[in-house]
């Protein structure tokens, strides 16, 4: 290895050193940027919140809430849909039917390896409570349309305000519910989801959820398969639930014809 000294170092012009840190920090600076990459939202995604309630007469226990988002190109604009109710083909961890009701298990859900390859092979969803909003670009990212002003003095008016917001990290996706009137000040409910990390090639995001300032937890979005491969069943867990006990019946002589 040739090391130079004497005169052949000061044949190193100052000017194609000074280029050459200029790129080097260019490269540096470059970096964060190539990290936050923001992941192609356009699809279905399964979301599960993990989270506790300050307002809840036990806010130290665990609960957690799952809903399917999809996500989809309408000309310029992006159709934001959610299914809040999610239907898995395997149950397990989920809802507790020991009190003649099903309901979801007060400890953190967190699916099994076939609910795993459920979510990959596209989730039935029920359509009950479904809602969707177009979104409009924005300089950072995604809104729905301007609130709407009641009517009248009189008239109480309620809105929803969905917006996703480009951050470094990631997206911050956040839901806002506005009740009010002329007359009064507008109660203001608000979600967020908030990026922090973007994992598996863009395909699983994590962060932290808030929601009301009295719900905090963390939030997973894994894709699903595309909304092409989304199913609609239009029965909850519970008429499942009941199906399989009236089945059950008929099995042993009771009930049918």
């Amino acid at each position: 290895m040739e090391i130079l000294s004497g005169s052949r170092a000061h044949d190193l012009k100052p000017a194609a050193v000074a280029g050459f840190v200029v790129a080097l920090v260019a490269v540096v600076l470059l970096l964060p940027a190539a990290a936050a990459a923001q992941p192609d939202l356009v699809g279905s995604w399964h979301v599960l919140v993990h989270y506790k309630d300050e307002n809840a007469q036990h806010p130290e226990r665990e609960r957690w809430d799952d809903r399917v988002w999809v996500f989809e190109k309408a000309g310029s604009r992006l159709r934001w849909t959610e299914y809040p109710i999610v239907v898995f083909d395997e149950q397990t961890g989920r809802f507790d039917s020991s009190m003649g009701r099903s309901a979801r298990v007060l400890q953190f859900w967190t699916p099994n390896e076939v609910q795993l390859a459920d979510i990959q092979d596209g989730l039935a969803v029920n359509e009950r409570g479904m809602k969707s909003k177009s979104l409009r670009k924005s300089d950072d990212g995604w809104a729905s349309f301007a609130r709407a002003s009641a009517a009248s003095a009189s008239v109480i008016g309620y809105t929803e305000y969905w917006s996703i917001e480009n951050q470094p990290a990631g997206p911050v996706f956040k839901r806002e519910d506005v009740l009010g009137s002329e007359r009064s000040e507008d109660l203001d409910g608000v979600t967020l989801y908030t990026t922090e990390a973007i994992e598996s090639g863009g395909t699983v995001l994590r962060g932290k959820f808030v929601r009301d300032g009295t719900r905090h937890g963390t939030f997973q979005m894994m894709r699903a398969a595309g909304t092409e491969g989304l199913k609609t069943d239009g029965k909850t867990p519970n008429e499942k639930a009941n199906d399989r006990g009236r089945k059950a019946l008929e099995a042993l002589g009771y009930g049918g014809e």
